[in-house]
């Protein structure tokens, strides 16, 4: 799977599975797989709050599923886009 600013396709959770070269995988829409050197997976989006580009963890790859990453970035991404700020109310809670 090539890696790159825009992916030609979406992650699969087959291929999320198998992946073990250390990097960040992108799925689109600021969702990435980060595969850390320990082999440590970990779900990371990308988001601007107020003007500032900011990383976001989801959690780990064998705690959170691709759809549930999927489905917590388009929250977080709805959040940031009406003005909140996800990272924190993440540390509210």
């Amino acid at each position: 799977m090539k890696k790159g600013p825009h992916p030609k396709q979406k992650l699969t959770a087959v291929a999320a599975r198998k992946l073990s070269k250390p990097g960040r995988y992108a799925d689109g829409n600021g969702l990435y797989l980060l595969v850390k050197q320990s082999g440590a997976k970990t779900w990371i989006l990308r988001l601007v709050i107020n003007g500032r580009r900011t990383d976001m963890g989801l959690g780990s790859f064998d705690l959170v599923s691709l759809a549930e990453a999927r489905e917590k970035a388009l929250e977080h991404r709805k959040l940031a886009r009406a003005g909140g700020d996800p990272v924190a109310d993440k540390k509210m809670k």
